[in-house]
């Protein structure tokens, strides 16, 4: 089976939970649509048991990409005196990381060896925009976000790295006719759907603000269509 779950956002307990409730087998497939860290507590534990799998396949998010761009000092020690040496550009993008709930990634982060900080952050650089998959006699088209700046007509390496991480959907947006855009990003809060996973004819919202108060994490079988929520 392969199932897309998204926006964990260092919420390990749900994740481990989602994993046992759909009964997660090593021939299966987790796509995660981006934004395990940042927010709660366990973020880098959830990228070091998704480094072990793989039949784990993650997609970058947006708190993914704002992390990567530390790379060079997250890859140095992380004290208050190396904090203290960033340049202007590097305050900047810590001081974006933190207001978006950075806080616990970067305590995660602090708590690990060097080596194993090297290949987190490798990790983060190798994940994909975007993945086309197969199931159930249906494609899809997997991302972060929906696709901001979208047309029918223009190709998938057309588009910004942005485009797959910040885009918002309209409430009656309408994307492909030939293959369902599934992404995350968007609780489905904001959109009116109470908190499941809200379907629409060309696209699927899979975020169901795990991270927030009266939250819970949403999965969807692609195959069946079948969803699952801890």
């Amino acid at each position: 089976m392969t199932y897309v779950l998204s926006d964990l956002h260092g919420r390990f307990d749900k994740y481990k939970e989602m994993l046992s409730y759909i009964e997660f087998a090593p021939e299966d497939t987790l796509y995660v649509l981006g934004d395990v860290i940042d927010r709660g507590p366990d973020g880098v534990q959830i990228l070091q048991d998704m480094m072990g799998r793989a039949n784990v396949l993650p997609l970058l998010g947006n708190h993914e990409f704002t992390a990567a761009v530390c790379i060079p000092w997250l890859l140095k020690e992380v004290t208050e005196k190396s904090i203290a040496a960033l340049d202007e550009t590097q305050l900047a993008a810590l001081s974006e990381w933190l207001v978006n709930g950075g806080g616990p990634t970067i305590q995660g982060l602090k708590a690990i060896g060097r080596e194993e900080r090297e290949d987190l952050l490798e990790y983060l650089g190798e994940m994909e925009l975007y993945v086309q998959v197969e199931a159930g006699g249906r494609r899809f088209l997997l991302t972060h976000s929906a696709l901001d700046h979208f047309s029918p007509d223009k190709a998938l390496e057309d588009y910004e790295l942005e485009d797959f991480l910040f885009g918002r959907p309209e409430p009656d947006a309408v994307y492909y006719q030939d293959q369902i855009l599934v992404f995350g990003h968007t609780p489905t809060q904001v959109l009116g759907s109470g908190g499941e996973i809200l379907r629409r004819e060309t696209w699927i919202d899979i975020d169901c603000g795990c991270a927030f108060k009266g939250g819970q994490l949403g999965c969807l079988c692609l195959d069946t269509m079948e969803e699952f929520y801890v």
